[in-house]
């Protein structure tokens, strides 16, 4: 038994190890991307923030000038 799956490992293996070097290509462009994706998200959720605050101070504001 032991010697079918050491075989069968040795065959996946060689499969895979085909494909390694595109893996490594793949990961570096993945990695640009999600960086991008992250950034774009953070900056989105700072304008949310920035814009909520605002609306409250502007409901704030208009609270106390209107007494």
């Amino acid at each position: 038994m032991k010697a079918v799956w050491q075989g069968r490992v040795a065959q996946t293996t060689a499969k895979l190890g085909d494909h390694a070097p595109m893996a490594t290509v793949c990961c570096n462009s993945c990695r640009t991307c999600v960086q991008t994706n992250l950034l774009g998200i953070a900056l989105a959720g700072l304008a949310a923030a920035g814009m909520a605050v605002a609306r409250v101070g502007r409901r704030l504001f208009a609270r106390t000038s209107s007494r």
